[in-house]
């Protein structure tokens, strides 16, 4: 095996994966852009009854979905999403089956 082969390979592959600093700042302010989005479009489902009931129903039985001290706001961001779309599961059947009306 031609271990300078693998060597290159790998320094390659680190150069390619490697962002500038202009690139990684651009991330970062589209992630906190995607964040502020989410966060206002939580706010707003809050306001209306069916969505303030089913943020509650959430916190509930996810808990409260806070930032941690020391999480970037990707992280933050993928956490409240994956907390947003988690299924809800059934918790009651209805009381009584529906009724038939057939003529």
């Amino acid at each position: 095996m031609d271990h300078s082969r693998k060597a290159n390979r790998e320094g390659n592959e680190k150069t390619l994966q490697y962002k500038s600093r202009q690139e990684t700042l651009l991330d970062e302010e589209f992630t906190e852009g995607k964040l502020t989005e989410l966060l206002a479009s939580i706010s707003q489902l809050d306001q209306t009854p069916p969505g303030a009931d089913e943020l509650q129903r959430r916190r509930k039985l996810f808990g409260e979905c806070k930032r941690i001290d020391g999480e970037t706001s990707g992280q933050f961001y993928a956490r409240l999403r994956q907390w947003l779309e988690r299924e809800i599961p059934q918790t009651k059947s209805p009381l009584h089956a529906p009724r038939q009306t057939g003529e």
